[in-house]
């Protein structure tokens, strides 16, 4: 019997082609979507789940509450309060401290390069986050000062077919670093990268590491706890409280637990987190879901409405089959199982289609959907389920219809489409565009959020600037000669040297300005630059001045502030000339600066100072003439080579650095983006296969109208108006859903756009355009036609 469905099925699908490739076409299309998604989803909610008991570990976070700080949530906590929590709290079963996270310079026998990320842990690391273990003792790695454990990648890069195990190391042109053990590359969905961890445990003659560990006054180290019971959160957070306050921690900073799995997700307001690299934000995750729905549904309604719609071509089928004894159930199944049979010949098609799609597009799909479906078996059962779910709901309402036609009525040519029917019909078509318009003004909000970000005035020119790392000791002592090879180029306009750079993170520390209460604790921002970085950025004084070799104590007793500051202080303009303390070391205020992005646009600029150091510091800036950039490149490379023989050359342009702060918008963008057309594309095919079908049964209609004088544009508009009106009816339905949506997603934006009608009426337009279009191949072909034709139709 189930053989004999599935061959009338497939006979029917065949018989059928025109209405099943639509189907088809529009369900793998939806269902190619979905696919992509789900993955895309699958890995960014799977980040940082495989470690040993996941549930149970926390990452610990400070809020810091001091005046002058509008980002309250940092990455870092104080050094001390990790083994203390360990000590003290009988629910905290282990700790572990990280430092660190930057690039490192290697050296071993002839190589020289840079590792991305190095980081130095305590022992416990190896543990607490159970990455697979290579080689080498691991109980005994990293318990003794100066020992390292290398990734495999990094292992075959510097040591090649060497073994590894008891080699050493040269790290940033100062330490002697022992490889003890080899780790696997850490998996793509962990935010812990990794290539080179050495131990955080200082030799004797470390005190000033010492110190460091020891603190309770620097807020410095990551941290990350384990509790034998994740449900004892809140009474940790609060033993955690006791013990800062007992430590005479300032009364502005508290801390928090935040759990391992969410650390990838839910950041995007924490600060001085750049290990946390790859992070984004969970409310593009769960949009991306919502996206999927619709598209899904939007291809399951279409072909609910075909099916509907083509119930009357198969009237008399079903008449005769009840005739020769057919009963109802077994036509329900029948039908059943050709929507099922259209589903899983779709899915397969959508696999395909999945796979095609990331193959040729740069959109930042990361695994091969076929490869991930076979080796994820419950995304796998979840699609082929589903997928035999949405044919059985999608093909419910037609089989029920058409097997209830009564007989007698259908063979005397009497039956007509159900009332029923057509405003169902209506609705589904109301619901799609309702979902696309959405999606349409999604993209448009989305769009020009991220071009204001991109476009607005930065406060600094970023453009033809290069960055070049020179914070190693042995790059440091060679510098003017360095600068003096790149000098000799008349392209290079100018060169600055700066402690960060905006986009990469500033320190914070604590001042005393002149005026303010005692009580009062205020925490800014801060940079050190020498005299050339703030005119080579482009960068404007609102007030005072730059400083200055000329006058000897800039050095040590001068400081530069932004607008931030000054208007926080409530010194306007005033400022210049007002003392600031830090600790016992008294400066005054020479210069005010116009404000400029340093972090993320989602935050507002937060007070900041900047102090002279005219000697060398980490960064070298580079700004070129834009003609021949290419030839001032290899000058630059010749001069660093020259200089510096023994260090790798890299460089980053500062725009393209600076715009990594937009990755997860830019990235969350282009997907909504290339998936608002998958879902019109889906729309327009099931409005193409519903507007053939009303020309088809108005034909004998068209053709009267047309003998008694009706134009073609008459007709054209006649058959285009019912689609027009749901459209409308869409419009009217998306307009408060999209603005709701849209200015939720906007508010976590310090810096914003305003939505504005204009984007609505676009939309709808849009919209309603597509609609039109679609709809016309059918309707001017109809409207054209012979109206003898369409006398002889029936």
């Amino acid at each position: 019997m189930l053989k004999n469905y599935m061959t009338i099925a497939l006979r029917t699908l065949i018989r059928n082609r025109n209405t099943s490739l639509i189907n088809i076409a529009g369900l793998a299309t939806g269902l190619a979507s979905c696919i992509l998604i789900f993955i895309y989803v699958r890995i960014e909610l799977s980040y940082d789940r495989f470690h040993p008991e996941p549930e149970k570990r926390f990452r610990v976070l400070t809020i810091d509450r001091a005046l002058g700080i509008t980002s309250n949530f940092v990455g870092i906590t104080l050094p001390a309060l990790g083994p203390a929590m360990a000590a003290e709290i009988p629910e905290v079963t282990q700790t572990v401290r990280i430092n660190g996270g930057g690039r490192g310079l290697i050296k071993y026998e002839d190589k020289s390069l840079y590792s991305e990320d190095v980081k130095f842990v305590e022992p416990a690391f190896l543990d607490f986050f159970g990455f697979e273990w290579k080689r080498g003792e691991k109980g005994e790695a990293l318990t003794r000062p100066y020992t390292g454990v290398v990734s495999e990648s990094l292992a075959k890069k510097v040591f090649g077919d060497k073994d590894p195990i008891g080699q050493s190391i040269e790290l940033n042109s100062n330490t002697q670093v022992e490889i003890t053990g080899i780790l696997a590359d850490p998996p793509e969905n962990t935010h812990l990268n990794y290539e080179l961890l050495v131990s955080l445990y200082p030799s004797a003659q470390d005190s000033n590491i010492i110190r460091t560990l020891q603190s309770w006054q620097q807020i410095s180290m990551i941290t990350y706890v384990a509790l034998n019971d994740p449900a004892s959160e809140e009474k940790v957070e609060s033993a955690m409280e006791e013990i800062i306050r007992k430590n005479d921690v300032g009364e502005n900073f508290s801390v928090i637990l935040q759990p391992l799995e969410e650390v990838h997700l839910y950041s995007s307001d924490v600060l001085f987190d750049g290990y946390n690299q790859n992070k984004t934000d969970a409310g593009y995750v769960f949009a991306l879901l919502v996206v999927a729905i619709f598209i899904i549904l939007i291809a399951a309604f279409n072909f609910m409405n075909l099916s509907t719609a083509r119930s009357s071509v198969r009237a008399k089928e079903v008449g005769m089959r009840k005739v020769l004894g057919a009963f109802r159930r077994q036509l329900i199944i029948q039908f059943l199982s050709e929507s099922v049979v259209l589903c899983l010949i779709a899915l397969l098609l959508g696999v395909g289609l999945a796979a095609l799609i990331m193959e040729i597009s740069d959109l930042p799909f990361r695994a091969d959907p076929v490869g991930y479906l076979w080796k994820d078996k419950f995304l796998l059962a979840g699609m082929l389920g589903g997928t035999v779910l949405l044919g059985i709901v999608a093909g419910t309402y037609p089989a029920f219809m058409l097997s209830g036609f009564e007989p007698v009525k259908v063979l005397k040519g009497k039956f007509l489409n159900t009332l029923s029917g057509i405003w169902l019909r209506r609705i589904l078509v109301i619901v799609q565009f309702t979902a696309s318009i959405v999606m349409i003004t999604g993209t448009m909000v989305v769009y020009r959020q991220l071009e204001m970000i991109k476009n607005r005035d930065k406060g600094f020119d970023p453009a033809q600037i290069i960055t070049l790392n020179i914070g190693n000791p042995g790059i440091r002592g060679k510098f003017e000669a360095l600068e003096t090879e790149l000098t000799q180029n008349p392209r290079i306009r100018g060169l600055a040297c700066s402690s960060s750079m905006p986009g990469r993170g500033f320190g914070r520390t604590g001042i005393r300005p002149e005026g303010v209460a005692e009580e009062d604790i205020w925490i800014v921002s801060v940079m050190g630059m020498n005299e050339d970085y703030i005119p080579l950025m482009g960068m404007e004084m609102a007030a005072g001045r730059n400083f200055s070799p000329e006058h000897s104590t800039d050095s040590t007793q001068a400081t530069i502030i932004n607008e931030a500051l000054a208007k926080a202080l409530g010194w306007g303009e005033d400022a210049v000339g007002k003392a600031i303390n830090f600790g016992p070391t008294r400066t005054t205020v020479v210069g005010v600066v116009k404000d400029f992005h340093f972090a993320s646009m989602r935050h507002q600029i937060e007070p900041m100072i900047m102090y002279y150091q005219p000697g060398v510091l980490n960064v070298l800036s580079v700004k070129m003439d834009a003609a021949e950039i290419n030839g001032t490149l290899d000058h630059v490379r010749e001069a660093w080579e020259k200089v510096n023989p023994g260090y790798p050359f890299e460089y980053v342009f500062f725009d393209e650095d600076f715009a990594q702060q937009f990755r997860s918008e830019e990235t969350f963008a282009r997907l909504i983006v290339f998936f608002t057309w998958l879902a019109i594309f889906i729309s327009c095919l099931g409005l193409l296969g519903l507007s053939a079908f009303s020309a088809e049964q108005r034909t004998r209609e068209i053709g009267i109208r047309k003998v008694l004088g009706a134009s073609v544009v008459q007709v054209v508009g006649l058959l285009s108006r019912e689609f027009a009106i749901l459209v409308g009816i869409a419009a009217v339905i998306a307009v408060p859903l999209a603005w709701i949506a849209m200015n939720t997603w906007l508010e976590s934006f310090a810096y914003r756009i305003s939505i504005g009608w204009v984007v609505f009426v676009l939309s709808g337009f849009l919209a309603l355009s597509i609609a039109l279009l679609t709809n016309a191949w059918h309707a001017v072909r109809t409207a054209a036609a012979n109206p003898s034709d369409a006398l002889r139709y029936e």
